[in-house]
């Protein structure tokens, strides 16, 4: 049996982490499993390859960027990935999901749907929000802070406006 996050050292869990990047990136719900969306990802998550994620702000992390969880929070919370080493003595955890291109096609215009109705949280690049739509159909779009300051909420930016 492995150690709890208490019992750990320092040391000990960070040489967990995989690098990832699953935890900082956005979830969109579809039919209650949450799927992780590459281009919704936490500002300051910076590629440094090979799939491997770094977080630009990492010892000033829960100053700037409020949205973020420690390790414990998020497994908490759902917000790991079902393989995090984090989550394996959980049993029957389910977290999110990053799907198989073959598998995530089909419900990619649920999950644009779903973005544009909703918005995405405030933590999330805005330039990878607006990539995934790009992508995913295109149009112009503005991104405007709800009143909340919680999520983006992302308008449709009429031709005449965009010229």
């Amino acid at each position: 049996m492995s150690k709890s996050t208490e019992q750990r050292t320092h040391a000990e869990h960070e040489a967990l982490c995989r690098r990832c990047g699953n935890s900082c990136h956005f979830a969109i719900p579809i039919n209650g499993l949450p799927i992780v969306i590459d281009d919704l990802h936490c500002r300051y998550l910076a590629p440094v390859g090979e799939g491997r994620f770094e977080c630009t702000v990492y010892e000033e992390r829960f100053q700037l960027a409020p949205w973020c969880r420690t390790a414990a929070q998020a497994l908490e919370e759902g917000l790991l990935s079902q393989t995090c080493l984090y989550a394996r003595d959980v049993p029957g955890y389910r977290g999110k999901t990053r799907l198989q291109p073959r598998l995530l096609a089909p419900v990619t215009p649920a999950i644009r749907a779903e973005v544009l109705r909703c918005g995405v949280p405030i933590g999330a690049s805005k330039e990878g929000i607006l990539r995934f739509l790009a992508r995913t159909g295109g149009g112009t779009w503005r991104l405007c802070e709800n009143e909340a300051g919680t999520h983006w909420r992302i308008e449709a930016v009429a031709p005449s406006e965009s010229d």
